[in-house]
């Protein structure tokens, strides 16, 4: 039966055997995925799931259960086995069905012309991409990845409650690597666009500044620094902001293992520094109106002007915190168990533009690209030490490339040690966002 007739049986179901508290949740995905090598389709995937989980609480534990198939006997499984599931639960934490109360803001976050976008129209885009980064410079030898991908979802939540929301997305986006080589010597680079409207990408302009970028990178020079002011770009300082952030999570500020626990109204960053989770962000890939527990999602500035704010919450934390949910409930698909996420985190804009950040250090460092993180960057402790890519910054304007680098630090102190901060902001494929800021010291090794 169609997924719709399945949801109302399960909650006939469901109220028909008296179950305390109950929720039903539906999640389909399709990801679509297409590379071209050498102006011919390289590979081509279309990938589609679907599924529903159900939750209920039974003498006060909540039992969880899932099925990808809908059959009368698949409600029937359902239930049963959520109350079985129960039945050995021996966690005390209490899990809580949303009540429905709170304003709902309408956000854009499907593109109806993404679904008639033709195949050949794609292979099309990647070809003339491909062609331009291989035309721009001579020294572009190969493009090693031009791929376009979309992915597109429906979920729906219905509750014992009263709430039964719907939404669905979609998104698309491409991405470009290429080889440049001169010399002997070989330097990559990329670029990508994220979006709905696939009439907004430029294939000229995003394989141009991929070829760019790796052409910039030769004639690279080493300069003997131990500390020195710097710039690091927005995608680079994005990608610190992404990998640190879940030190806003009040489960992980609830069992101490993150460093924010306790300094709710206290200065942790620079007055220039506001960091935002922001649902209803215009044009946005993380935009929603609710969130996977069915509370209304918010606007919300966990850094003010440099001031923590408040943690992200589901029901649970913030239960426990004795505070209203941020709206900020997460699951990793249909059958994962809720946790805590953020929308469209991002630092706030400021005023002035990338050459004039490089104008105000004059002398000093451009950082560009971090590598490592996952293994190089403490996300507890705040602590890294990463590979960097970058330029030397010479009468305020961006010089030669430097050879890799070693850069060492802390991200809470980097927070505090931010002099200025940009106005080109932008957001990586995860959705989350900074503009270029200066850092006062940053220590630096050179190779």
């Amino acid at each position: 039966m169609d997924k719709n007739t399945f949801i109302d049986l399960v909650f006939k179901k469901a109220k028909q055997k008296n179950i305390e508290e109950f929720e039903i949740y539906f999640l389909s995905g399709t990801n679509t995925s297409l590379k071209v090598y050498n102006e011919k389709i390289d590979s081509f995937s279309d990938n589609q799931n679907q599924g529903i989980s159900f939750r209920g609480k039974f003498k006060e534990k909540m039992g969880y259960s899932y099925t990808e198939s809908f059959t009368e006997e698949d409600a029937d499984f359902l239930i049963k086995e959520a109350e079985e599931n129960a039945s050995v639960i021996e966690s005390d934490d209490e899990q809580i069905i949303y009540d429905g109360k709170g304003n709902y803001v309408s956000v854009e976050t499907y593109d109806s012309s993404l679904e008639n976008l033709e195949i050949s129209k794609i292979e099309e885009f990647l070809i003339n991409m491909e062609k331009e980064a291989l035309q721009y410079d001579s020294r572009i030898k190969r493009v090693s990845t031009c791929v376009f991908g979309m992915g597109k979802s429906e979920r729906i939540i219905k509750n014992s409650k009263g709430v039964d929301l719907r939404d669905r997305g979609n998104v698309a986006y491409v991405y470009i690597s290429v080889a440049a080589e001169e010399n002997g010597i070989i330097k990559t680079g990329s670029e990508f666009k994220v979006g709905r409207d696939f009439n907004e990408f430029n294939y000229k302009e995003i394989s141009h500044r991929a070829a760019y970028k790796a052409l910039s990178k030769f004639n690279s020079i080493s300069v003997d620094l131990k500390e020195s002011r710097c710039v690091i770009e927005n995608l680079a300082f994005t990608s610190l902001l992404e990998s640190i952030a879940g030190i806003f999570s009040a489960e992980a500020v609830q069992k101490g293992v993150s460093l924010l626990k306790g300094k709710i109204g206290e200065k942790i960053a620079s007055d220039k520094v506001s960091v935002i989770d922001n649902p209803h962000l215009e044009k946005s890939e993380g935009a929603a109106s609710f969130d996977s527990e069915g509370v209304p999602t918010k606007y919300k500035e966990l850094i003010s002007n440099g001031v923590l704010k408040t943690y992200l919450y589901n029901l649970k934390t913030a239960k426990k915190d004795g505070v209203e949910s941020t709206g900020n409930a997460s699951k990793g698909g249909y059958k994962g168990t809720v946790g805590i996420s953020s929308f469209n985190l991002y630092v706030q804009n400021g005023v002035k533009s990338f050459e004039e950040l490089l104008k105000d250090v004059n002398e000093g460092i451009l950082i560009t690209d971090f590598a490592g993180l996952h293994s190089g960057l403490n996300s507890i402790s705040g602590d890294f030490s990463l590979a960097a890519e970058g330029f030397i910054i010479e009468n305020g304007k961006k010089g030669r490339a430097l050879n890799q680098m070693t850069v060492a630090g802390n991200f809470f102190e980097v927070l505090k040690n931010i002099e200025e901060v940009g106005n080109d902001i932008r957001f990586s494929l995860s959705s989350t966002g900074s503009p270029s800021v200066i850092i006062k010291n940053l220590y630096f090794s050179v190779d």
